[in-house]
């Protein structure tokens, strides 16, 4: 297990290891990915540090990408069935949907890893990625520290999401930290689906309707993007708080202080471990069932550390 805590700081590889198998396996070997929607720059991410580890471990990586649609995503799933690959990374867009070709991939010995969502079925080996909840109740923390030291613990709050398991997740940790502040009110909800142009319209619309709203909390990427941009727009003065990467939109928002803070994770760590994993499945090795780290929250105070 050890090696798995050394892959990157503050990585933790939880208890509990599942085996291969069998031990007989083909030298070459094909993955396949199945992400959640490469429109993404946080998937893309996690591709790309899949691609890193299949290159450098000598297999083949096959992505598929459902741009967002859990029925394409059980599609793709049961193509990668039968193309008859070693294993199967998925990226679950919703995690009921994908009981069934769970089951399919059980009874072909084909290992499954899952990304950021925990799905009830014994045929994933292993899950890799943050405690959703966990984390976002410690931001939320952090955040309602925020609200009592520049607000005088009153805020009007907007939340930005995708109405996917993670980022409900992300919601509920959040909300149920800012429990502590009861001067901070969660007003309005709006579900950009993870599309950035349908994010910044609901940002809008929300901000259109709730002119009070003074601080906006997003659970990724598109949806921290669209709520920027309509804040920008309509020349609200809003404070933000966000999930997931930071790709280039949020450079200059971090700088000025327009986002207060952000919670930056690793998605390129997630891709490239559930690759490795697998691999050392396939190798006959024990593997761990739950591979956890911690995001890193970024201001613009130490935001020259994580460019």
């Amino acid at each position: 297990m050890l090696k798995y805590f050394l892959a990157g700081v503050g990585l933790t590889a939880a208890l509990g290891t599942f085996a291969a198998p069998n031990t007989a396996v083909a030298q070459e070997k094909t993955i396949c990915f199945v992400t959640f929607s490469l429109q993404i720059a946080y998937f893309q991410s996690s591709v790309a540090g899949g691609q890193s580890a299949a290159d450098e471990l000598g297999v083949e990586l096959v992505v598929l990408d459902p741009q967002a649609d859990a029925g394409r995503q059980v599609t793709q799933f049961e193509d990668c069935i039968a193309r008859n690959v070693d294993a199967i990374v998925v990226d679950p867009i919703e995690s009921s949907s994908l009981i069934g070709v769970l089951e399919e991939a059980g009874a072909r010995n084909i290992p499954v890893a899952t990304l950021d969502t925990k799905v009830d079925s014994p045929h994933v080996v292993t899950l890799i990625g943050v405690p959703q909840y966990e984390a976002s109740f410690t931001f939320g923390q952090f955040v309602a520290g925020w609200i009592i030291g520049k607000l005088g613990g009153e805020a009007k709050i907007g939340i930005m999401l995708a109405s996917s398991e993670v980022q409900l997740a992300r919601r509920d940790g959040f909300i149920d930290a800012l429990s502590s502040v009861p001067g901070a009110e969660v007003v309005a909800t709006g579900d950009g689906r993870n599309i950035l142009e349908r994010s910044t319209a609901e940002a809008e619309d929300m901000l259109t309707a709730n002119p009070e709203i003074n601080v906006i909390y997003a659970t990724g990427d598109p949806s921290l993007q669209g709520g920027l941009a309509a804040a920008e727009a309509q020349g609200r003065d809003i404070a933000f708080f966000g999930w997931d990467d930071i790709p280039e939109p949020f450079i200059k928002p971090l700088e000025d202080g327009r986002i207060v803070g952000f919670l930056k994770q690793k998605p390129a760590v997630g891709g490239e471990m559930a690759v490795r994993l697998l691999v050392d499945l396939l190798n006959g090795e024990e593997i761990t069932s739950r591979f956890s780290y911690n995001p890193d929250v970024v201001t613009t105070y130490n935001l020259e550390q994580f460019r």
